[in-house]
Order: C-alpha cells, then structure tokens, then sequence
C-alpha cells in the first residue's frame, strides 16, 4: 500500500496544526464508534482507527476518512475472524470465571486465578493483533503468533499498553460522553508505545521499497 500524499494543511503554525489534529483524531474516533455499533465489525474497526492515527494524524500522510476506510476495507474479513474468536473465547472464560467464583476452598480460588489470567492474556495479545494486523500482509496464524510472541517479548511495553487501555476505560465508564474524544487519546499515547516494536520486526528495506510511514527507525522496510 503506498503511503500517500502529505497531507495540505489549512494552516502552517504549530498550534493551529496541533487544533487541527485534535479536530482529525475526534473525527476519526467518531468513525470508528459508529463503525464498531454493530459489534462483529469491531475488530476491522480498530485496525482502521489506528492505521489511520499513526498514518495520518502522527505521520501527517493522507486524510483519515480515507485511510481508515482502506484499512477497514482491506483487513475487514481477518480482522473479524480473529476478533470474533478472541471475544468468544474471552467470554467463556468469565463465564466459566463466575461460575467458579462459587467453588470454594483452594482449587475454587486456583480456578478463578487461573481463568482471570488467561482471560487477561488474551486481552493482552489482542492489543497486538490490530496493529500488527494494520502494518503487516500475514495469515490469521502468523498475526497471532507474532502478537502472542510479542506479548511476552516486551511484557514492560505490554504493560504500559495494559495501562493505557485501562485507564481510558475507567474514565469511559465514569464520564460515558467523554467515549466520543477518550479513545482517539489513547490510542494516541497506545502507537507511542507501539509503533517502535513494530519497527523492529519490519523487514529491512531494498533499494526503491516504500518507507514506512512513520520513520521511527534507520532501515525498516516496506509496509502495506
């Protein structure tokens, strides 16, 4: 996928520029809100949503509505098996979670550990699958594999991401009116973390590849 034009501004200073970008990231949270309403669309949403942060917003490359429909478009059917998967997997688990928290003694306490943290888990590897999804041309097993891969390789960074989804849940849940701007902030403060992993498992460019579009690292490669 080539990386686009850079985008024409309506103003050149650094705050305008700056008003501008909070105007694109409520945007585009907006788009991906009514994008993820119907539930089974919500994996191939997100991809788009960060696709386009990282690529338009912070890369200052195309529009967002653009991008994030070619990323939604381009990864939708992938995206959805492997979100409706993990939802479904996630939902057994605290399923199986509450009927457990019943049992007592300490095989009912080593059973709710035990699912809690699995269920964590994939929460974890989740934050992985779409924006490897959104950078990488890979099969369903290879995306969950490098994110599963991932997960662990740079558990302090999963941990921030852990962190930063949280907490933008918290003020979600207490502050409901805030979901139309919250989101769009995380994922902001998210590819931070993100983007530089991803770096590293970019191939190496050839002479005359297309760079990726955020150049966060001296030779990384090609990117879709």
């Amino acid at each position: 996928m080539k990386p686009g034009k850079t985008k024409k501004r309506l103003f050149e200073e650094g705050v305008y520029i700056w008003i501008e970008k909070i105007f694109d990231a409520v945007a585009l949270n907006l788009v991906w809100l009514l994008c993820s309403l119907p539930l089974i669309t919500m994996g191939a949403a997100t991809t788009g949503f960060y696709y386009a942060m990282v690529k338009v917003i912070r890369g200052e490359r195309g529009y967002v509505f653009i991008e994030f429909w070619r990323s939604f478009k381009l990864n939708f059917i992938k995206a959805t098996l492997i979100w409706i998967s993990f939802a479904v997997l996630i939902f057994l688990l605290f399923v199986n979670r509450n009927i457990t928290a019943d049992i007592r003694g300490y095989f009912g306490a080593f059973l709710l550990c035990l699912y809690t943290f699995i269920a964590v888990l994939l929460l974890a590897v989740l934050l992985y699958v779409f924006p490897v999804l959104s950078r990488f041309h890979m099969t369903v097993p290879q995306i969950v594999k490098l994110s599963l891969y991932m997960c662990f390789r740079y558990l302090h960074y999963t941990l921030g991401l852990l962190a930063i989804s949280a907490g933008a849940a918290v003020v979600v849940y207490f502050l409901p009116l805030l979901v139309l701007c919250v989101p769009a902030g995380a994922l902001y403060c998210f590819s931070q973390l993100m983007e530089p992993l991803l770096a590293r498992h970019t191939p190496v460019s050839a002479e005359g590849e297309e760079k990726l579009y955020l150049n966060l690292a001296p030779g990384v490669g090609k990117n879709k």
